[in-house]
Formats: C-alpha cells, structure tokens, sequence
C-alpha cells in the first residue's frame, strides 16, 4: 500500500513540476520542413534550449549537409537561425508576446528524427536573486524592529501598572 501511495505521489509531483513548468521536450522526424509552435506570453521572455539529431554520428558521412534551424516569431521576422548542425544550443530574448514558429530543414533525402527541447519563461540573473534576498531581508528587519516596540511598549505599560498597585496599598503599622 505504502508503494502505491508513493507512486501516487511522484506521479502527483510530476504533474504539479510540469504544469508550473513552461518546458516542452519532444522528437520530430523530418523529412523536408517541420515546424513546431510555442505561445510567448511576454515580450522579453527569455526562450532558450537546444536540439539534437537522434543518431547522427552513426549515419551521416561527411558530405551530409546537417539541418537548419529557424525560428520567426509572430510578425515573421527571423528571430534565430542555424544552417548545416547535428545540434546546438539556443537563447534569446523574445521581442514580443505571440506565436513563435521553431522550424526544422532537412535538406538531405533520408528522414531524420530531431529531439527538441525548450523553455520559455523568465531566468533569473545575480542581479534578480540579490534582490530578492535583500528584500526578504529588510522585510524581516522591519517585522522584528516592529515586534521589539510593540513588546517593549506592552512591559512598560505591566511595569507602570505594577508600580501603581505598589503604591497604592496602604500599609498600617501596629504600635505598642
């Protein structure tokens, strides 16, 4: 029972890194043009990845021309390109939100299988963690600066009303 609840889980948190995730992976086999499409949500978006020809070592010669790769974004202007590859990596930053087009170009005859990965999304820099950590810092120096008064106030306040009943009791001295 404990292993089927443990699948449940991974197959829960899986689902849950996925859906908060804007990653895609998949294999395309090419024959001539292939083309793949990915929704920008925000202009400047950081879109990076890579691809890979599956098995390219074992069947091209060395007169293969490689693939190309394009990608245009929604006004059809050519945002990245690569000719003549087995593979590289990507990145750049989208110039507007829309409809992105990741495009493959087998020149050669022989249908060739394209695993393609990407994200999209933005990456934080040094800069954007520094940030953050300075203000989750300031947050929490304000909160306890705002604590330490509000205790200081409240025992100041107990100290004087203690002091009052002090004060206030009379004490009566029996004389012989």
């Amino acid at each position: 029972m404990a292993k089927i609840w443990g699948k449940m889980w991974a197959l829960m948190g899986l689902l849950l890194f996925n859906s908060v995730c804007n990653v895609s992976s998949l294999s395309v086999n090419v024959n001539n043009i292939e083309c793949v499409y990915e929704y920008v949500l925000y202009e400047g978006d950081t879109i990076s990845g890579n691809f890979v020809v599956v098995d390219h070592d074992i069947f091209w010669g060395s007169d293969h021309p490689g693939i190309d790769f394009t990608v245009t974004s929604p006004l059809g202007n050519t945002v990245h390109e690569l000719k003549g590859t087995s593979g590289d990596k990507f990145e750049f930053k989208a110039p507007r939100s829309g409809m992105y087009k990741f495009c493959f170009h087998n020149p050669h005859s022989a249908p060739e299988t394209v695993s393609f990965h990407i994200h999209i999304g933005h990456i934080p820099t040094e800069h954007d963690l520094a940030k953050d950590a300075n203000e989750s810092t300031r947050k929490r120096v304000i909160g306890y600066t705002v604590g330490e008064y509000i205790l200081l106030t409240l025992v100041s306040a107990l100290q004087v009303i203690y002091i009052r009943q002090l004060f206030s009791k009379s004490v009566a001295y029996n004389r012989v």
